[in-house]
């Protein structure tokens, strides 16, 4: 496998790619070119496999944060997420070459089942990040901070 993977040929990315534990019909030189103008399909690409010799793609942490805390305010149950200075999003997020590990901080509603909340969160976090940047995600930990009691902690919800 060659250093430079701009010029690498098509049989090292492919090697590459499975190095990186990129399913193979989800390769980025498996990719459907959009409009012919040999661009892959939006969530196909991955993290740093060039595109036609053309350069890298890179993902910053701060990306799949965002996208992971969206992804959490919207499972139900969760009432919000536990933002800090070292993480702004309630959400910190490692990444190395093959996949992205995420932690969420997040407040619960009483009368919603904790596990239940966090097995969700954990879901769609991982959907939504695989979609929106290819990423695997290795392991998402959920942290649950403390449960909001609807009329004693905060009016209840509308």
């Amino acid at each position: 496998m060659t250093g430079d993977r701009g010029g690498a040929p098509e049989a090292d990315r492919a090697t590459f790619a499975a190095d990186r534990g990129v399913p193979e019909a989800d390769r980025a030189d498996r990719a459907t070119p959009v409009a012919g103008r040999g661009i892959p399909e939006a969530g196909r690409a991955d993290r740093a496999t060039p595109v036609a010799g053309r350069g890298a793609t890179r993902i910053g942490p701060e990306v799949v944060a965002r996208i992971s805390a969206e992804a959490a305010r919207q499972v139900p149950g969760v009432h919000a997420l536990v933002a800090v200075p070292a993480r702004p999003h309630g959400v910190a997020v490692r990444l190395d070459d093959r996949a992205a590990a995420v932690d969420v901080d997040v407040v619960t509603w009483y009368g919603h089942n904790v596990l239940t909340v966090a097995d969700a969160i954990r879901e769609v976090v991982i959907d939504r990040v695989r979609v929106a940047t290819g990423l695997a995600v290795r392991e998402v930990t959920v942290t649950v901070d403390d449960v909001v009691v609807p009329g004693v902690d905060v009016p209840p919800p509308a």
